[in-house]
């Protein structure tokens, strides 16, 4: 089952930053969909891993989740 997750990403900065996540997050889900806003710093993950995979991921990547 594909849920939709939203998470506060405050230190996602640059494109790099998206492509850090993404990586991490494809690495506990690979077939996530991943979509991120700079201005925001909203990253919306569409897929069938757990919210608390996810921001284990994004933090395991450097980032903090809020």
């Amino acid at each position: 089952m594909t849920t939709k997750q939203q998470f506060t990403v405050p230190d996602m900065d640059c494109q790099s930053c998206v492509r850090s996540i993404t990586e991490a997050v494809h690495r506990v889900d690979a077939k996530a969909e991943i979509a991120a806003d700079l201005t925001t710093k909203l990253v919306t993950i569409g897929g069938s891993g757990t919210a608390k995979d996810y921001a284990a991921a994004i933090e395991g990547a450097g980032f903090t989740v809020s």
